[in-house]
């Protein structure tokens, strides 16, 4: 009696290490490859943004690199149409699960955004950290038609003037148009 339950737990510690490892493993390699660490957005700051910049229902908003979706889902509960895009499978695995969980219609892409046509955008967030910045600068100018509220939290897109600037805590953030 006692062997079965101790291969049921051997089985369980392995598949739970393996499971670890594997997440680990895609974790590092997105960090690598993106250059982009998965930080949460906090949450008390999604409504001040929404507030400010202040869409018309029924418009559409991007968040790149969306992790676990908080600011898609806070946008759609305030009838916003939402995509993300998110690199890393933890983050885009939990953002469809908590998308399952809430029974949203938000999109969760795992495609690098980079490569996406995101002019059909109203606006666009982004919280992402400076190494990347002057690359989504330079794509946000060149892709983007006139007139998209571009929001970026924590790190200022360089060369773009923002119109203006939030003091969330514990970072600022920027809001711009292109």
């Amino acid at each position: 009696m006692l062997i079965p339950i101790l291969i049921i737990i051997l089985s369980f510690i392995i598949i739970a290490t393996f499971v670890v490892v594997f997440f680990g493993l895609n974790m590092v390699y997105i960090n690598l490859k993106t250059l982009v660490p998965w930080v949460k957005t906090p949450l008390k700051n999604i409504p001040i943004i929404l507030d400010t910049i202040n869409l018309p229902a029924g418009s559409l908003v991007y968040d790149l690199g969306c992790g676990d979706g908080r600011f898609l889902f806070m946008a759609e509960k305030r009838g916003l149409k939402a995509v993300g895009y998110e690199l890393a499978l933890y983050p885009y695995l939990k953002a469809q699960f908590n998308k399952f969980l809430q029974t949203s219609r938000v999109k969760i892409k795992r495609q690098d955004f980079l490569k996406q046509n995101l002019n059909g955008a109203d606006a666009i967030f982004i919280f992402l950290n400076a190494l990347v910045m002057e690359k989504i600068g330079l794509k946000l100018r060149k892709n983007l038609k006139p007139g998209i509220t571009v929001v970026s939290y924590g790190i200022p897109i360089p060369g773009w003037e923002p119109l203006k600037t939030l003091e969330t805590k514990p970072s600022l953030t920027y809001i711009y148009r292109s």
